[in-house]
Parts: C-alpha cells; sequence; structure tokens
C-alpha cells in the first residue's frame, strides 16, 4: 500500500443514510509521530479499503464523525497510518484510541469471483447439502490459513471453515450458504 493523497474538507458527522451503509475495517490503535497521524490496525491486513477512500468514520463511545483522509501509508507490523483533517495534534490523535473505522459499503472495491465481504455473510443462511439447516452466520474470523463462518442455530454454534471442500455455494442475493461438511465439522 502505497501513499495517498485526497482533497481535503473540514470533518462534518456522515449523513444519515451513509451512516447505514457502514462497514467497520479497523480499530484505531494509537498516534503515529507528533502531528496527530493515526495508527489504525486493519480487521484484514491484506485489505487496501482504507487506500481507496476519499472518507471514514470513526466511532468511538457510541459517536460516529466522519473525516477525509489525506494521507494512508504503512506503518510496520501489519499497521496503516493515518492522517485525517483536522485532526491536528497529539492530544487530539490520542483521545481517538480505541475508535472503530468504517467506510462506506460503496467505496470497497467489488469482490472477485468467490469472494465475499465478511459483512456480507452476517445473517446469511447456512444449509447443508441434503437441505438440512445449519443456522445462521453470525460473525466471520479471519484465522490466518482460512476465514470461519461463525453459525449459530439457537445455543447451538458451528464452526464453518471458508474453504473450497466445505462450501459449496454462496448465494448472497438469496443470503443462503451450501456447505457440504466434512468428518468432524458437526461432531
Amino acid at each position: 500500500m502505497g501513499s495517498v493523497r485526497h482533497p481535503s474538507h473540514a470533518p462534518v458527522p456522515p449523513a444519515q443514510d451513509a451512516v447505514a451503509a457502514l462497514i467497520r475495517v479497523g480499530r484505531i490503535v494509537g498516534v503515529h509521530g507528533l502531528r496527530g497521524a493515526l495508527r489504525m490496525r486493519p480487521d484484514n491486513p491484506d485489505s487496501d479499503s482504507v487506500a481507496n477512500a476519499a472518507r471514514l468514520t470513526l466511532e468511538l463511545g457510541g459517536e460516529r464523525r466522519g473525516y477525509d483522509i489525506i494521507e494512508v501509508s504503512q506503518a510496520g507490523a501489519g499497521m496503516i497510518r493515518l492522517v485525517l483533517e483536522g485532526i491536528t495534534a497529539v492530544e487530539q490523535a490520542q483521545s481517538l484510541k480505541g475508535a472503530a473505522v468504517m467506510i462506506a459499503a460503496a467505496e470497497l472495491p467489488p469482490a472477485g469471483p468467490r469472494e465475499f465481504y465478511h459483512y456480507q455473510a452476517v445473517g446469511c443462511q447456512v444449509v447443508l447439502t441434503d437441505g438440512r439447516r445449519l443456522g445462521i452466520v453470525v460473525e466471520v474470523m479471519s484465522t490466518g490459513a482460512n476465514d470461519v463462518l461463525v453459525v449459530r442455530d439457537g445455543k447451538n454454534e458451528t464452526l464453518v471453515p471458508v474453504i473450497a471442500d466445505v462450501i459449496k455455494v454462496i448465494d448472497l442475493d438469496a443470503r443462503r450458504i451450501e456447505v457440504d461438511p466434512v468428518p468432524g465439522l458437526l461432531d
């Protein structure tokens, strides 16, 4: 990820219709330098979604505020350095530690074939290849080797690896995922 510059405007709260379409992409974990730059830990270290966005929203303590992105660059060890319009002092940056970083879903690049964004899978019904219902995706975790769907049906929870041997159909329009349970998956 290289450095990206965007036009600047004064930070303003996001529009109400945009709030519903915000996707969390990381968390502010600290300050980078003395001029108000922020260190962000991305939820997906391989994603360049923040580098391709012109604006982001920070949520902290139930409050959301939108900022134009001035600069994005690598900060080592999987971290991203952010310079945001209106954040110019270390004290301002420190007050944002712990904030969730969100961008508009419309700014995400399209997913490739057989790819999906985690937020798209949450809420999908999961069924076995024989038609039996397994539950609903409540979360998607990244494990390093592969993603894992956390599927719940009442008190039952099943962890489903997102690998070709298990995931047979992902129909995001129908909100349905079909899986072929490998031995041990349902035990």
